[in-house]
């Protein structure tokens, strides 16, 4: 029950992606290929910012706990 180390596996999987086992038609590879190169789904976007993301998220967080408070405080008699 040894296994053989000295042979390489081949799983296409770990294969760099210009070495991977192409599945597509020459003809159809290369209309892949032309799409992509388009760039029909390309759109320009502004770039991330996680301040200004947490900063709506605290103020989203703030206003509904105050609402809350305010229904609490209107709706439940106490």
């Amino acid at each position: 029950m040894s296994q053989d180390t000295a042979t390489p596996i081949t799983d296409q999987k770990h294969l760099a992606p210009d070495r991977q086992v192409n599945r597509l038609y020459p003809e159809d590879q290369e209309r892949v290929n032309q799409y992509l190169k388009e760039g029909v789904n390309e759109a320009e976007r502004p770039p991330f910012k996680p301040l200004r993301l947490m900063a709506w998220l605290a103020a989203v967080i703030v206003l509904l706990g105050v609402l809350s408070r305010l229904i609490g405080y209107f709706v439940i008699p106490s």
